[in-house]
């Protein structure tokens, strides 16, 4: 994911921020993006269903 993405914010579960973002190509994409200061984690989907699951069941190794 780039770093000048725009960045809409629509859910969090725990530290994980589920929120829409524009994809490589300009359509708009769901990515669910760890806060935790090491983890690095994030993913992009095409729906907002996964990006729900996939911030439910992150498991962040940073404690």
């Amino acid at each position: 994911m780039g770093l000048y993405q725009i960045w809409r914010e629509l859910h969090r579960v725990g530290k994980v921020t589920v929120g829409t973002a524009h994809g490589r190509q300009g359509q708009i994409k769901y990515v669910a993006a760890c806060a935790a200061e090491n983890c690095g984690w994030g993913a992009e989907y095409d729906d907002v269903s996964p990006a729900m699951i996939a911030a439910q069941g992150h498991r962040c190794p940073v404690r």
